[in-house]
């Protein structure tokens, strides 16, 4: 097995990210001065040494679908499902307006699973062609088809991250109820060999593990199982989106308590399926709506006085903070 080391972490450090090399260094070595300089905006953005004038990544939310049951995400508790979509010109015209604004990277967020988006890759070359630097993309891999990874590795996506949770099928039903471990491991080395075959290195592979009470005696193996054949892995905090979600959390937490200053509504905003915009990634963050896409620009809503109300509450005490905000940081391990 490669070593492993730490190479990040977000703002909270609910998520660790492990490598035997940087995947930046890859992402930086593959794109260039304009990833760099992608990076270093990013990094001043994260420690409010700058407010950009437009979000430097926005994640979009095209539809309401996926296939699992995760006990991690409220999709798990009860069928969540909308006829309403964000359309592909709605989409086109947001970025193309945001690259003229600012906006560096995208990827796609929220509460779905983007693989059940037919024109995924079509966006995702759109775009690149457009002028985005970094365009990735979550998915929990059971649509991950070799047609499906060439479709995208040829579109230009810088990296890719699925949801893995276990390294036996049987934990694996317990972390992804609906889901095919067996169909999941085949899709990813499918995806390497796809990958291997066109003579690129991007995207880059990222492996993710949520770590809950389900699953914890298999992160180890987890790791030595991938090590030598992806990028990087992200080992996360299982965090309860709502009271009611599922108490999963491990006998031996690997991480220490949240803590710090949530920077994600300095740098990135979320466009819902339903045009409804939200200022990070987290479930709970759903729930802090600051505008709508279908009444105001994305403009608007990142300098609007809700946003900034928010920024300047996130820079005081914890108590000052959205109900919402503390509640997401103690979410974790308690």
């Amino acid at each position: 097995m490669v070593e492993l080391r730490e190479v990040g972490a977000d703002s909270l450090r609910v998520s660790r990210f492990l490598a035997a090399k940087d995947p930046l260094a890859i992402l930086t070595q593959e794109l260039g001065d304009t990833f760099k300089t992608y990076r270093a905006k990013w990094e001043a953005a994260k420690t409010f040494k700058i407010t950009p004038k437009f979000p430097l990544h926005v994640d979009y939310e095209l539809q309401l679908e996926c296939g699992l049951k995760c006990p991690m995400c409220p999709n798990g508790q009860k069928a969540v499902k909308s006829p309403l979509k964000l359309s592909l010109k709605t989409v086109s015209d947001l970025i193309k307006e945001g690259v003229s604004l600012g906006q560096m990277a995208l990827g796609f967020g929220g509460l779905w699973e983007p693989l059940t988006a037919p024109n995924l890759p079509e966006i995702v070359a759109l775009a690149r062609d457009s002028g985005i630097i970094d365009a990735m993309l979550n998915t929990n891999g059971q649509l991950l088809t070799r047609a499906k990874s060439q479709e995208l590795i040829k579109a230009g996506l810088t990296r890719l991250m699925v949801s893995v949770d276990a390294v036996t099928p049987e934990t694996y039903q317990k972390a992804r109820p609906g889901g095919d471990y067996q169909l999941l491991e085949n899709n990813i080395l499918e995806f390497l060999a796809a990958r291997q075959e066109a003579g690129v290195k991007l995207p880059i592979l990222r492996l993710s593990f949520c770590v809950t009470k389900y699953n914890e005696l298999e992160l180890e193996p987890f790791l030595e199982k991938w090590a030598n054949k992806v990028e990087f892995f992200s080992a996360q905090s299982y965090g309860r989106f709502s009271p009611k979600a599922p108490a999963l959390f491990p006998q031996n937490s690997l991480f220490p308590a949240p803590g710090g200053r949530c920077a994600q509504p300095n740098k990135r905003l979320l466009i819902r399926h339903n045009g409804q915009v939200t200022p990070c990634c987290d479930l709970s963050g759903l729930e802090l709506i600051m505008g709508d896409i279908k009444q105001e620009s994305l403009l608007s809503v990142f300098n609007g006085e809700k946003i900034k109300s928010l920024r300047a509450s996130l820079a005081g005490a914890k108590e000052t903070w959205p109900r919402i905000c503390q509640d997401c940081q103690d979410k974790y391990g308690s």
